[in-house]
């Protein structure tokens, strides 16, 4: 890279999931020289590990240091898995980089990815409600884990301060690095201590929880003389001041784009074109020259990134020689894309050769081999079935698909808390799964909400990887408030909160069934096969005529677009409002009557008494023992309904097709 074209210029080494000896680290500091780099950023502390010595609390490396047997999968599971570096070596380390032109950025990674830290010190980490503990301990696998250090602890500061002293002596780099990424709130929401900070700060969520602890030591390294750097994920909780320097690695670009507007500076890690940990087949020579010098989040504000880092995260990687075959000529190619010059593909590859035999002639490590620089379709797609194949293999399948099930149910509370379900029912779901995937006992009846969560676990995978992925986000949003709405209409029929409708929201979590406005639309099919669209009238839906159509309208250019195959396909309904034995019941130009004029009507089911529910608001498992006498009559349709029951007449049932016009169906 060009000294003058970027200050930053760096690579990450994780030193967590396997520990490196210092002449190893030697070794590849060399080859960054060699390349022009001018950062390390040295990730000391994680779930599975913490590798610093910290002298004040010398647990962090009795225990934290430690771990037997590891499964990541695709390594040599007894190696490198303990081990730590003495204040001593990291000084002598940190000399030697500057002596090649490198200064060393340390991590002491916080509020997640802490299980290593508590470990070795339980007291700072939250509490199990009011009385109860987790289980800390070093990971032994990759991934995610709920392992959080206590944001409403007046200690948990004091801890961090002190271990932050020492590592400020240690490394004279103006600035720290914190983390902030990937912490899961799970154990946050259940923590008396963490709530009632939220509560005393007038804090609206944990995200913003985060932030404020974040912030505290912010301003301590400020005190210090250091600037603070976060992953990105922190500006979740909201924006940062100056002081700060946001590490950009996935999501969260509009995020990143505000704090470079409002002033701030950031590291480029884009896991697309900087994971050097990622395979080839996701990540080859040829992608990084064609990756933009500058990303469209930067746009305009180019004296805002600071630089460019490359990751090497090291679950899978147990060695030198797997580490430099990770990394060259990977870290060689970005060196050259950043270095100022647009060049063509071949004058690329040939630059980017010839430094890789001077980096190989002068460390010894060799790289990659040139057939994996430039990956035809069909090699990238096997090597990155390959790469999925190792990270489930063995016994790591088992811990790999445990800790996706945490991240997952984290997802699900956070999406069933956006949804305004209350927080004890969420919660008492997200128990009840989080005994299910630890094998402990569940509780005997929790009213449904463990079967909300999981279901809402789909959906929030979905809306990531799946079929939700890419619809936008006010149809997402709008169609996912019918676990809230459902759950409303339990209490409002049975006086509590419940959810028993999962056979039916199937069809939203599977992207089958989307709320666009006031109606709903399901992708179907009739019983000979044929393309329909069910309209479904959600109970919150106003039957206002200028709504309706509106919602009509756009829906048929939401289907157009993204469901080709179902547009202009009939949409039919079946409902209680299609009954005809509301002629009888409602005044002429009542808005349930105008609605029923736009239905050309195919079947009549007289006996169905699904109108009770909507009326009445009596659910179908209370109709058995219902007294009739004893339903409301607040409206006039509910004393006219009512009448006509108490003398044997059924409200009844209709299926029609919409006989859609040009203008104003409705």
């Amino acid at each position: 890279m060009n000294k003058n074209d970027h200050e930053h210029r760096g690579f990450m080494l994780d030193v967590c999931r396997h520990f490196m000896p210092l002449d190893e680290i030697k070794k590849l500091l060399q080859a960054a020289a060699v390349l022009k780099l001018n950062r390390m950023h040295w990730h000391l502390t994680d779930d599975q590990g913490w590798r610093i010595e910290i002298r004040k609390y010398p647990l962090l490396t009795e225990k934290g240091a430690v771990r037997g047997d590891s499964f990541f999968g695709g390594t040599p599971e007894a190696e490198r898995n303990s081990g730590y570096y003495t204040q001593e070596e990291i000084r002598d380390l940190v000399a030697y980089a500057k002596s090649l032109g490198i200064e060393i950025i340390p991590e002491i990674e916080i509020p997640g990815h802490a299980a290593a830290m508590l470990a070795a010190y339980p007291q700072f980490g939250c509490r199990r409600g009011k009385t109860g503990k987790w289980e800390e301990k070093v990971e032994i696998s990759g991934g995610i884990f709920p392992a959080l250090v206590c944001a409403g602890k007046e200690e948990t500061l004091g801890f961090l301060e002190d271990i932050l002293d020492e590592v400020t002596e240690l490394f004279p780099f103006p600035a720290v690095h914190i983390g902030g990424d990937e912490a899961l709130k799970f154990r946050w929401r259940r923590c008396p201590d963490c709530q009632r900070r939220i509560r005393e700060k007038g804090l609206q969520s944990e995200d913003d929880l985060q932030r404020d602890l974040l912030m505290e030591v912010g301003e301590y390294l400020a005190g210090k003389g250091r600037k603070t750097i976060v992953w990105n994920d922190v500006l979740a909780g909201g924006p940062l001041p100056a002081h700060f320097i946001v590490q950009q690695w996935m999501g969260g670009r509009q995020e990143t784009l505000a704090f470079m507007q409002s002033g701030g500076t950031v590291i480029r890690s884009d896991t697309d074109s900087f994971y050097l940990d990622y395979c080839y087949g996701r990540i080859d020579v040829r992608r990084i020259h064609e990756t933009p010098r500058i990303p469209e989040y930067a746009v305009g504000l180019e004296n805002r990134i600071l630089g460019v880092e490359c990751p090497l995260w090291t679950e899978r990687i147990a060695s030198l020689e797997r580490a430099a075959w990770q990394l060259f000529p990977r870290l060689t190619a970005v060196s050259v894309k950043m270095s100022g010059e647009e060049l063509p593909w071949e004058t690329f590859r040939e630059k980017v050769k010839a430094l890789e035999e001077e980096r190989e002639a002068i460390t010894g490590l060799k790289g990659a081999p040139e057939e994996l620089w430039d990956m035809d379709p069909d090699a990238a797609k096997a090597d990155r079935q390959a790469e999925i194949q190792t990270i489930f293999s063995g016994k790591a399948e088992a811990y790999e698909r445990k800790e996706r099930e945490i991240v997952s149910l984290d997802a699900a509370e956070r999406l069933a808390e956006s949804l305004g379900i209350d927080r004890d029912f969420v919660q008492k779901g997200g128990d009840s799964v989080w005994a299910e995937i630890h094998g402990q006992e569940e509780p005997e009846d929790d009213n449904g909400a463990g079967i909300l969560i999981r279901q809402l676990m789909i959906a929030a995978d979905s809306r990531q990887y799946g079929a939700w992925k890419d619809i936008p986000e006010e149809i997402w949003m709008d169609t996912m408030k019918c676990f809230s709405r459902f759950i409303s209409e339990h209490r409002r029929s049975y006086g509590r909160d419940g959810f028993d409708r999962y056979g039916w929201t199937t069809r939203q979590i599977g992207a089958k069934l989307f709320r666009i406005g006031e109606l709903e639309y399901e992708l179907t099919e009739d019983k000979e096969g044929r393309k329909e669209i069910g309209l479904h009238i959600p109970s919150d839906a106003k039957l206002e005529a200028e709504r309706m159509n509106a919602s009509l309208e756009n829906a048929d250019a939401f289907i157009r677009e993204r469901f080709p195959e179902w547009a202009g396909a009939p949409k039919t309904c079946e409902s209680w409002l299609l009954s005809p034995a509301l002629k009888d019941l409602l005044p002429e130009g009542s808005r349930i009557l105008r609605f029923q004029e736009a239905f050309e009507l195919e079947e009549i089911y007289p006996e169905d008494d699904a109108a009770l529910e909507w009326v009445f608001y009596v659910a179908e498992g209370q109709r058995k023992e219902l007294d009739i006498s004893r339903l409301p009559e607040d409206t006039s349709l509910q004393r006219k309904m009512k009448a006509m029951i108490m003398k044997g007449g059924k409200p009844g049932a209709g299926k029609g097709i919409l006989l859609q016009k040009a203008n104003n169906t409705f």
